[in-house]
Parts: C-alpha cells; structure tokens; sequence
C-alpha cells in the first residue's frame, strides 16, 4: 500500500487487487479545527466510484491504513514547561492552594493537532482543564494546578504526586509533571497586652491634646515551620477616635513577634466618659482570630 507525493492537504494511494488497482486520496485537515481524516476520490479498476461496484474487503482495509498512516506522519508531541516540575507549600488543613500552570507545547509536525487529557495520582491533587484540544503545531496552553491541603499533616510532609498528561495519538504519550508539597503546621496567634487604656482630660475648649500612641505585641506561637499571616482590624468600627493601628497586616513564622502601634485622637467637643473598641487579629492558624480590648477614658 505505497503512497505517492503529497498533493495539497492530501496523500494518495493506491491498492492493488486481482481485478486491477484501486486509488483513493486520503486528505488531513491542516486547520485548527478538528483533526479529520477522509478517504476521498476513490477510482476502481472499472473507473470512477459507482454505487453498484462494491468496495473489496482487502481495499477497505487498506483505506483504513492509510488513514492510520497519515495519522502517524501527523503525529503530535507532548512539550511539558516551563516549569516541569511544581512545589507547593500550603499550610495544615487549609484547603486549596493558589494555582500554578503548566505551559504545555504540541511539539508534533505541522499539521498535527494536539488533544491532552489530565489525570492525577491523588486525591488532594487536581488539575484543570481536565481535557485540553486542538492544538495546533507550536502552539501553548496551560493546565493550572492545585493541591488541597484539608487532610495533609505537617508530619507526614512532604508529599509527592504526579499530573500525567496523554494523547493517544502523541509520540511521546503519556508525560508526567511531578509535584512536590511541603505542609506547613498550623500556626497560633499570641497578644500581648490584651487591653489598652488611654486616660485623658476634656479641655474647656478647643481640640485635645496629643496622646502617646500605645503598642500591643503580636507573636506567632505556633510550632517551628509555621507562618501566621495577620489581618488586624475593628470589630466595632464607629470608633473615629481610634484613628490608627499599624502595621495592620504581617506575615510571621514561629516565635517571631510584631509590634502594632495605637494611635488615639479624640474629636474636638467629645464628651466625657468610657468608650470601647476592639481590635481583632486574624489569620489561619489554630485559634483563627485573638482580640484586643482598646479603652478610652475621658474625665
């Protein structure tokens, strides 16, 4: 079953049999649409193609071969990165992690079409799109990954999994994207003091007098390898006399310690009395949030 030159978009071939030689082209859709093959302008050893010559069983073979091997000159490749490999470091019991890609290459000849499906090793591993079709020679796209950390333990870190990516019709299928994933434990946030109490007297007229701004001590007490990520905010929020607290937001690992600077600044005209706010600090950690009591006494 040879085949001759390349003609266009198309092969021809030829098969011959004890009635003489049958011919057919088998063309292959060089676009960006879907991969076809099609057997076309078949000429029997009577002529053209008519409805009342049946086709050989051997000749219907050999057409089907032929398509095999255009598919095979055709073939597309599997180009994984950059990157090929992926780290991820999440934090104990989380949930998912921010998504990493993965260029992936159809490396193949021109005019192959490249159609990937994904498949992960583990359960806490995922990668989407789960189907990737239709590209085209050089062309990229990319697989984003993921990893779900709701059921890893720091102790059992790290962890190992692997995104396989196939196309049956790729030369070099399947391919693997190996993923490393280091879990962080869980970190704890510590406060101290967990009160503040700023003591003023009212004027008789005219703006108060400057405050000396107070300081509260944030420290991450969680284990060695943690790293608490701090949010601090009002809880009540209609407290204009609080005016700042810095820094608001903090990454510490473990024992580390930041210091937040209060700032009190009451209106001119506020009356006298007690008034409150709290201040919460948050992050993913073992206890979720700690609150800070801030107190302003006017006498």
């Amino acid at each position: 079953m040879p085949a001759s030159n390349l003609q266009a978009q198309e092969y021809k071939f030829s098969y011959r049999t004890l009635q003489g030689v049958w011919t057919w082209k088998t063309r292959v859709d060089l676009s960006q649409s879907l991969p076809m093959y099609l057997v076309a302008d078949i000429v029997s050893p009577y002529g053209l193609l008519r409805d009342s010559i049946p086709i050989p069983g051997e000749v219907v073979q050999a057409m089907s071969g032929s398509i095999d091997e255009m598919k095979s000159a055709f073939a597309p490749a599997i180009l994984v990165g950059p990157p090929s490999t992926l780290v991820f470091t999440v934090d104990e019991g989380r949930g998912y992690s921010v998504n990493q890609p993965v260029q992936v290459t159809n490396s193949g000849v021109y005019g192959s079409l490249l159609s990937l499906t994904n498949t992960t090793s583990s359960p806490w591993l995922m990668a989407i799109p789960a189907n990737l079709g239709h590209l085209a020679f050089n062309e990229s796209a990319n697989v984003e990954v993921s990893v779900d950390s709701t059921n890893l333990l720091a102790a059992d870190s790290p962890f190992a999994g692997t995104v396989m990516l196939q196309d049956t019709n790729a030369s070099n299928s399947p391919q693997a994207v190996p993923i490393t994933v280091n879990v962080r434990p869980k970190a704890m946030i510590g406060l101290t003091p967990t009160a503040l109490a700023f003591y003023i007297t009212r004027p008789v007229s005219g703006p108060f007098a400057p405050i000396p701004s107070q300081t509260f001590v944030i420290q991450n007490t969680g284990p060695a390898g943690s790293v608490l990520e701090f949010l601090v905010q009002k809880l009540v929020g209609l407290s204009d006399w609080l005016v700042a607290y810095t820094p608001f937001s903090g990454s510490l690992v473990s024992s580390a310690t930041q210091a937040v600077t209060v700032t009190i600044q009451p209106p001119e005209g506020m009356l006298t009395g007690t008034y409150t706010e709290t201040l919460r600090v948050s992050g993913y950690s073992g206890n979720a949030y700690q609150d800070i009591q801030v107190q302003l006494i006017i006498a």
